[in-house]
């Protein structure tokens, strides 16, 4: 039977390891301020659960569409 070649995990430096930032505390999260948008990023995600506009992504972030029922609403 072939003999194992020896281990030595102490032979090779070792590299610090990046510690991970921490993610912030739920109470961290409840006391920090909404973003600026906030509101209106809760109107158009309602628009949307309404039916009336529809999201779709971009690079550059979430972009809103009107829908058909949307247009159908709108005032002449």
């Amino acid at each position: 039977m072939p003999r194992r070649a020896a281990i030595r995990p102490h032979s090779a430096p070792r590299r610090p390891r990046r510690r991970a930032e921490a993610s912030p505390s739920l109470f961290d999260a409840i006391a920090a301020p909404p973003p600026e948008d906030a509101e209106l990023l809760e109107d158009l995600l309602a628009l949307v659960a309404l039916g009336l506009l529809e999201e779709r992504p971009s690079p550059e972030g979430p972009v809103f569409a009107v829908t058909e029922l949307g247009r159908a609403l709108e005032p002449e």
